[in-house]
Parts: C-alpha cells; sequence; structure tokens
C-alpha cells in the first residue's frame, strides 16, 4: 500500500530527474553546434600553423581536495582490501586466494592514492571532445596495421609529443576508424585542418616524386650551388646539419644528373619514386648481422675448453616520407623520418683465457662503437617548384645494389657491401602540378 506522501516524493523525484535530462540535452545540443560553427571548412592562404607553447603554459590547481571534487572519485590508499565495496578487484593487491602472478611487482609500501572513478573530464581550460571520421583516409590502405599513424605522426611534429601529456588535461587517441580529441578551440580547428588535408577527395589523385639519394662526400653541392635557394627545414631529433634548398623542378634534374655520374652515388629509393598526397610510403635496407665476441668464460665441458659470449648488432636504415598539400592546394609539405644504425668501428683487444692444453692462450674481445641516427624533418615547397633536403653526414650500412619489385615498403636486396660508412643524405622533392 502506497501513501499519498510516498507517492508525492515519488512523483516530484521523476520531475526533478526528467529536468535535469532536458537541460542536459539541451545544454549538449547547443555546445555541439556552437563548437561545430567555430571549426574552420578550409585553410586560411598563409595561415600559420597554431603555436601550442600558450596553451601549454596553462596550468591547473592540482591540490587533493580539487582534483577529489572535480573529480567525484572516491580515494585509497594502501590500507584497502583487495575487493572494493563496488566489486572491482584492487590492482595494488594481490587476490585473498593468492593466485594473483602479478603480485611480486607491487614491493614496499602501498602509500599511494589512488581511485577508480571519473565522473566528469576536466574543461575549465576550455576542453572538449570532438571525433573524427578519418576512415576516408585509412580504408585506402587495407594491408596495413595502422594507416592512422600517418595522422598522428603529423601532430605529434607540429604540437611536440610532450604537449599531449601535460597540462591542461587532454587526450589524443586514434584507431583505424576514429581520431579522439579532448581540447581547446585552437588545438581543434588545427586538428581539423589536418584530418581535411588528409581526406580531401579533390586531392587523391596529386603525387609527388621524392628521390633519396646518397654520396660519400657533401662536395657535391659545389658544382651545383648556383641552383640552389636557402629554405628554411623544420627539424626534430639529431639533426643539427640538416639543410634545405629551393630550386625550379628542371634545376632539380640537372642536380640529379650531375650526382648520378658521381662514382660515390646511391639511390636508395630506385623502385618507389612517386608518392600520392597524404600516404606514408617507406624505404629501408639491412645489412648483415655483424657478430663479435664480447666475452670469454672458463668451461670444462666445452671442447675448447671454454665458451665464447657472441652477441650481434643490426644495422641498416629507414626512411619515411608524407607528402601533404595544403588546403588550397598551393604548397606541398612533407614530413621526413630518417632512422639508421651502424658499428663505425669496433675496439679489439686481448683478454687471457686459460685453459688445460693452452694455460697462456688470449683470444680477442671486441666492443662495437655503435652510432645510430634518429631525425624527423618538414619542409614546405610551393606547388610547381622543388626541394632538396641534406639530412647531413649520417651512419647508413646496407646500400643496396639492385631494384626491387617496389610496393609500399621496399624488401631487402642485394648489398653493396657490409662495411657502414657515412653517408650525405639527400631527400630530393618535386612538388608536381
Amino acid at each position: 500500500m502506497i501513501t499519498k506522501r510516498q507517492y508525492g516524493d515519488f512523483v516530484s523525484r521523476a520531475g526533478a530527474v526528467a529536468l535535469a535530462l532536458a537541460v542536459a540535452i539541451f545544454f549538449r545540443a547547443g555546445h555541439t553546434g556552437a563548437f561545430a560553427q567555430d571549426l574552420p571548412s578550409s585553410e586560411l592562404p598563409g595561415e600559420p600553423i597554431p603555436t601550442f607553447s600558450e596553451a601549454g603554459e596553462q596550468t591547473i590547481s592540482a591540490q587533493d581536495a580539487g582534483v577529489r571534487a572535480a573529480g567525484g572519485a572516491t580515494w585509497g590508499d594502501g590500507s584497502d582490501a583487495s575487493t572494493s565495496e563496488d566489486g572491482k578487484t584492487d590492482v595494488r593487491l594481490p587476490s585473498s586466494d593468492g593466485s594473483d602472478a602479478s603480485s611480486d611487482s607491487f614491493v614496499g609500501p602501498k602509500t599511494t592514492r589512488y581511485s577508480y572513478e571519473l565522473s566528469g573530464l576536466p574543461s575549465q581550460d576550455g576542453q572538449y571532445w570532438i571525433v573524427y571520421d578519418i576512415m576516408p583516409y585509412t580504408e585506402r590502405f587495407p594491408n596495413l596495421s595502422e594507416p592512422q599513424s600517418s595522422i598522428v605522426d603529423w601532430i605529434f611534429f607540429d604540437s611536440g609529443k610532450e604537449f599531449w601529456h601535460k597540462e591542461p588535461f587532454c587526450i589524443l587517441s586514434a584507431s583505424r576508424e576514429r581520431l579522439y580529441i579532448y581540447h581547446n578551440t585552437k588545438v581543434q580547428r588545427y586538428v581539423s585542418n589536418v584530418v581535411d588535408r588528409f581526406i580531401d577527395p579533390s586531392k587523391r589523385g596529386s603525387t609527388s616524386k621524392i628521390k633519396i639519394v646518397a654520396v660519400q662526400s657533401p662536395e657535391w653541392r659545389l658544382r651545383n650551388v648556383k641552383y640552389l635557394t636557402s629554405a628554411p627545414v623544420s627539424v626534430v631529433g639529431n639533426g643539427a646539419d640538416v639543410q634545405g634548398w629551393s630550386l625550379a623542378s628542371e634545376d632539380l634534374g640537372k642536380v640529379l644528373s650531375d650526382l648520378e655520374r658521381r662514382t660515390d652515388y646511391s639511390l636508395l629509393n630506385a623502385s618507389s619514386d612517386t608518392v600520392p598526397n597524404g600516404e606514408k610510403f617507406g624505404w629501408f635496407a639491412a645489412a648483415p648481422r655483424k657478430a663479435f665476441a664480447r666475452d670469454y668464460q672458463p668451461d670444462s665441458e666445452a671442447a675448447a675448453g671454454y665458451r665464447g659470449d657472441i652477441s650481434s648488432v643490426d644495422e641498416g636504415y629507414r626512411i619515411e616520407a608524407t607528402p601533404l598539400l595544403s588546403t588550397s592546394g598551393d604548397t606541398l609539405e612533407t614530413l621526413v623520418h630518417y632512422q639508421s644504425t651502424a658499428v663505425d668501428r669496433s675496439k679489439t683487444f686481448s683478454m687471457r683465457v686459460p685453459t688445460a692444453t693452452a694455460p697462456r692462450q688470449q683470444l680477442e674481445v671486441q666492443r662495437p662503437e655503435i652510432v645510430s641516427c634518429d631525425i624527423f624533418v618538414k619542409t614546405s615547397t610551393p606547388r610547381g617548384k622543388s626541394t632538396i633536403i641534406d639530412l647531413g653526414m649520417v651512419p647508413l650500412a646496407g646500400i643496396k645494389k639492385t631494384e626491387s619489385n617496389g610496393g609500399l615498403v621496399d624488401s631487402v636486396s642485394e648489398l653493396v657491401s657490409s662495411k657502414s660508412a657515412f653517408y650525405d643524405v639527400l631527400v630530393l622533392i618535386e612538388a608536381t602540378e
């Protein structure tokens, strides 16, 4: 039997819930319309890429009380039971039956405060969600495991990875279907523009010619200095010696012809020099592993009376290039990623390894001097012109002798030599009409 008072309380609560839902739906609809209208439909000519330093400098209060109030979280500590009241298993503590195999990793006092709850994302700096549909881009690459990495790499280059791991609170996550961004309007406008440039169907047929060559001396430019006009390039990584030049397309052909006549000339991407707009193309080669003895230990059971500790070094290079037209189509930006590992030389010394049959025996031990390089470069080229990016004298091993059968990534083919060396690596980019 329900009393009139109980019925009245029920009606009042139901009305309050309905009103709250209506306000939430109205607020969300209005908020969505507001930020959708703020996003630009096209890139303004000459509009610079937004700098992220200003947004990154903003900070929020991180006092315990404020965090607890903002997140609505119930904080726990090391004294909590392994299972909470809502049934969640405490990942910090082993299960009561001792079946938790990961319990060995929890060593020492459990003093860190933690929470499972987050009732709402921090938005005091104007952050909001946009989920971008990137399927029109990624569906062009059904055989690639993570085609969305091209878009993510582009954003990371401009912002820096650390930008997404500090205040204000923000999120960048990507799947094959969606790009998830939680940030303020300034960043959302930038991301929206980048995604549009990758997806724009009007630019799908555009291509760029990219050749990657290596010569053993930087003196190649002495014969070609009349064609070269200094051009700015953006560099991330250990590329202190990266330079860029702008030149007419016909002059690029003259420079290439001069390079091809050199005896130290090598073309690193012989089979794939035409790259569609927005696609990431890669070229790589590997040298035979260099095995070396780094130690010896007496072993009476071994036939020689000792055993060697043999290790090896993987040498080779990988180059990736992603050309991307601006929204207006007047400028081609190209993101180039160069990675290489090589053994420059080895330090060798003799180590005494006495055995019963050879008490004075000495064997050579080697310690290789390994050099590596990891450079991200981005350059801008007006349509109809060309650019040369000089990555500097970088380590290079595994130079290919013959052409491969092509494809997104060249297969490893015959090698000129397994000897490591430093080469002047050049990226020649022609922005076709």
